[in-house]
C-alpha cells in the first residue's frame, strides 16, 4: 500500500489539475500542491482527515458524498459540476468538474482547478463579487452564494444570508411564483418579486436559471426597480389623473345648465374616485354663505341639515375661509364634525375641496366613502385639479346666466337701436329728396332773375342775390352728398367685370377744367387691372379722392396725383397719392367721420366726400387707410377683396 502511494504521489505530484486520494473509508491519504493551494491554508492538512466531513465543511452540496459512497461500493466512476462560490475556503472560485474512480486500492478526485468553468485565473469570480446586479446561488431553495450586491440589497452581512431559503425573504404571492426553485430542474423563468430587506420593502425582477448538469442548482440574476417601479406608478397615476381631468372637462363643457353641470360632474368625480356620496356648495356673494346646489348618496333629511353654512361654519365653512382643502379618514369620529345626523351616516374616508375660479371662490365640493376606501395625496392633487376646472367653468356658466337674465332688454335695445337707425336713414333720404328740387329750382329762378332784372338792381342788391345763389349751390351739394351716402349703403351691390384705367380715364375728363386751374397732372404709375367689383362704387371712391385732391392742393406749386395699385393676397390695393396741403396727425383718425373737415378756411366743402369713399368701400368688403405728412402732401390706400 506504502509503495503504490508512492507511486500515486510521483504521478499527480505536478499534475495540471487537483488530485485527492483516498481508502475506502473516506480517509484523505493525498493531495498534491495544486489542490493544496487551492484550500485555505487554515484548513490544511488534509491527509489524515474524513472525507466527507471535509466536503461538508467545503462545499454545500450533497450529491457529491452521495457519488463518493457509489463510488466506494460499485467502482462506478462519475463525473459531476459543483459550485465554489458559496465556500470562501476555497480560492478557485466558480464551477469545477471533479472526476472519480477506483486506481488499484485507493480512491481519486480530480478536480479542474484551472481549465473549468468560472476558475479561470480567478477573472470571474472578481467579475461576480464586482456585478452590479444581484447574483445568487441556491440548493433547492437554499441560498449557498451571494454577491456583495445582493448583500448591499438587503442590507445583511452575508453569514446571515446563506444557508437561509430564498423564499424566506418574499412576501407571500412571490413565495408561490418562486415554488419552483426547490425543483430539481425547471425552466428559465422571469419574476418581479417584493423582498423584505432591513432597510425595507424593495423590489427585484430577473431570470432565474436551473443548471442542467446539478439537478436543484439555481442561478437567480437580480436587479433592483424599486425606484424604476415607484417611477412607473408615478406616471400611470399621472396618466391616470390626466385621463380623469379630461373626462371632467368634457362633462364641464356638455352643457350650460348649472344643475345638470353640477350632476354630471359629480358623478364622474365620485366613479374616478370610487366613492360613493357627494355635494356641492355654491358660494352666494351677497349673503356671504355657502347654500349646498346638489347632493347624491345622503338622504334628503342629511342634506337639509347641511343645506346652507356660513363661511367658517363647519368643515366646508372652513375650507371657503382658508382656501385649502380638508382630508378627513374617519368622518364618523374627527372631532371637528360636529354634525350628529351627518355623523351617524358612518361615512369613513372624507374630502372638502375648493372650487376656485381664476379670479374668486366659487364654492366646495365635498365627497365621502363609506367603506375602507382611503383618500391618498396624489388623489388630493387630483381633486384639487379637478377643482379648479371645476371653478373656472361654473363661473363661466354663473356669468351666461346674468347675460341671459339681461338678454330681452339688450335685444329689445338693439332692436330699438335698428329701429331709429332705419327711421333715421328713411329721413335722410325723405328730406334730401324733398329738399332737392325746390333747391334746384331756388338756384334756377336766381339765376334768371339776375339775368332779366340785374340792370335794374344796384351792387348791393346783385350781391345779395349772388350770397343767396351761392348758398342755394352748397346746399345741393350737401344734399345731393347725402343722397350719395345713402345710395352707398343702401342700393343692392353689383359686381362687373371692368378696366380700372377706363374709370380713371371718365373721371380724367370729368375734371379736366378742375385740373387746369390748379395746375394739375394725374400720373398712373402702374399697371391698373381688370377688375370683378361695383362699377359705379368703384368710381366714387376714385372721384371723391381725385376731387379733395384737387380741392386742397398746396398753391405754391403745381399739383401732382399719382395713381396706383399693389397686388397682395387675394386683394387688390390702390392707391391716390398727392403732394397737396396734408393732414396733420391729430386728424387722421377722424377725416372718415361724417361732416368732419380739415382746413375748413382753405376751400368749401360739406365733410361727406370721404364718408361716401369709406362706405362704398366697406360696403364692397374692403378697408381704407391713409399716410399724411403736413405740407408734403396725402396718400390714401384702400383695398377690394378678390373674387
Amino acid at each position: 500500500m506504502d509503495n503504490f502511494l508512492t507511486q500515486v504521489k510521483s504521478i499527480f505530484h505536478s499534475a495540471p489539475f487537483g488530485v485527492c486520494a483516498f481508502d475506502a473509508s473516506g480517509t484523505v491519504l493525498y493531495i498534491n500542491p495544486l489542490f493544496e493551494s487551492n484550500i485555505s491554508q487554515a484548513d490544511l492538512p488534509f491527509v489524515g482527515k474524513s472525507l466527507y466531513e471535509l466536503i461538508h465543511q467545503f462545499l454545500v452540496d450533497e450529491r457529491l458524498e452521495k457519488e463518493l459512497k457509489r463510488l466506494i461500493e460499485t467502482d462506478k466512476p462519475f463525473s459531476l459540476i459543483v459550485e465554489t462560490l458559496s465556500s470562501p475556503r476555497v480560492r478557485a472560485q466558480g464551477f469545477l468538474n471533479i472526476i472519480g474512480y477506483r486506481l488499484d486500492a485507493v480512491y481519486i478526485l480530480i478536480g479542474d482547478f484551472v481549465s473549468g468553468g468560472l476558475a479561470r485565473e480567478s477573472r470571474y469570480k472578481q467579475v461576480i463579487e464586482g456585478a452590479p446586479d444581484a447574483i445568487v446561488i441556491m440548493n433547492h431553495g437554499l441560498i449557498t452564494f451571494s454577491n456583495p450586491a445582493f448583500n448591499t440589497i438587503m442590507n445583511l452581512p452575508v453569514n446571515d444570508i446563506l444557508g437561509k431559503e430564498f423564499i424566506s425573504f418574499i412576501d407571500e404571492k412571490g413565495r408561490q411564483d418562486l415554488s419552483s426553485i426547490k425543483e430539481n430542474h425547471a425552466k428559465t423563468f422571469f419574476a418581479r418579486i417584493n423582498v423584505n430587506t432591513s432597510s425595507g420593502q424593495k423590489i427585484l425582477e430577473g431570470n432565474f436559471h436551473f443548471i442542467e448538469e446539478r439537478p436543484g442548482t439555481s442561478i437567480a440574476l437580480l436587479r433592483d426597480v424599486t425606484e424604476k417601479v415607484a417611477l412607473e406608478k408615478r406616471l400611470l397615476r399621472q396618466n391616470q389623473d390626466l385621463a380623469a381631468v379630461n373626462l371632467i372637462s368634457k362633462t364641464l363643457s356638455s352643457s350650460i345648465d348649472l344643475k345638470e353641470v353640477l350632476q354630471n360632474t359629480l358623478s364622474q368625480v365620485m366613479q374616478i374616485m370610487n366613492i360613493e356620496t357627494g355635494w356641492i356648495y355654491l358660494l352666494n356673494e351677497e349673503s356671504h354663505r355657502l347654500k349646498c346646489a346638489y347632493s347624491y348618496g345622503i338622504p334628503e333629511y342629511v342634506a337639509q341639515s347641511i343645506k346652507e353654512l356660513d363661511i367658517g361654519e363647519g368643515i366646508a365653512g372652513r375650507v371657503a375661509e382658508k382656501g385649502e382643502p380638508i382630508i378627513i379618514m374617519n368622518a364618523s369620529e374627527d372631532p371637528r364634525i360636529r354634525s350628529l345626523v351627518f355623523k351617524r351616516q358612518g361615512i369613513k374616508s372624507f374630502a372638502s375641496i375648493p372650487l376656485y375660479s381664476r379670479t374668486r371662490l366659487i364654492g366646495v365640493m365635498n365627497i365621502g366613502s363609506f367603506g375602507q376606501r382611503t383618500i391618498s395625496p396624489e388623489d388630493e392633487r387630483l381633486l384639487i385639479t379637478i377643482g379648479v376646472h371645476m371653478g373656472t367653468v361654473m363661473e363661466n356658466i354663473l356669468l351666461f346666466q346674468e347675460v341671459a337674465n339681461t338678454s330681452k332688454e339688450l335685444k329689445d335695445a338693439l332692436n330699438l337701436i335698428r329701429q331709429r337707425n332705419e327711421e333715421l336713414r328713411t329721413l335722410v333720404s325723405t328730406v334730401s329728396h324733398d329738399l332737392k328740387n325746390p333747391i334746384i329750382a331756388i338756384n334756377g329762378f336766381c339765376e334768371r332773375f339776375i339775368k332779366s332784372a340785374g340792370p335794374k338792381l344796384n351792387e348791393k342788391e346783385i350781391e345779395y342775390m349772388r350770397a343767396i345763389q351761392e348758398s342755394g349751390i352748397h346746399m345741393e351739394k350737401f344734399v345731393t352728398n347725402l343722397l350719395t351716402l345713402s345710395a352707398v349703403e343702401n342700393l343692392k351691390l353689383v359686381k362687373e367685370d371692368f378696366p380700372v384705367h377706363k374709370v380713371i380715364d371718365e373721371i380724367s375728363l370729368e375734371m379736366a377744367e378742375q385740373l387746369n386751374q390748379k395746375r394739375g397732372t394725374i400720373i398712373i404709375e402702374a399697371a391698373l387691372p381688370r377688375i370683378k367689383a361695383d362699377e359705379i362704387r368703384v368710381m366714387q371712391v376714385f372721384s371723391n379722392l381725385i376731387s379733395n385732391a384737387i380741392k386742397y392742393a398746396d398753391p405754391n406749386r403745381d399739383l401732382t396725383i399719382q395713381i396706383g395699385y399693389q397686388p397682395a393676397p387675394n386683394t387688390h390695393v390702390f392707391y391716390v397719392k398727392d403732394n397737396g396741403m396734408g393732414i396733420s396727425e391729430e386728424h387722421i383718425n377722424n377725416v372718415f367721420d361724417i361732416f368732419y373737415r380739415t382746413h375748413e378756411d382753405y376751400a368749401e366743402g360739406t365733410g361727406i366726400g370721404l364718408s361716401i369713399v369709406k362706405k362704398a368701400v366697406n360696403v364692397m368688403g374692403g378697408d381704407i387707410w391713409l399716410k399724411s405728412e403736413i405740407n408734403k402732401g396725402s396718400a390714401f390706400y384702400f383695398s377690394i377683396p378678390m373674387e
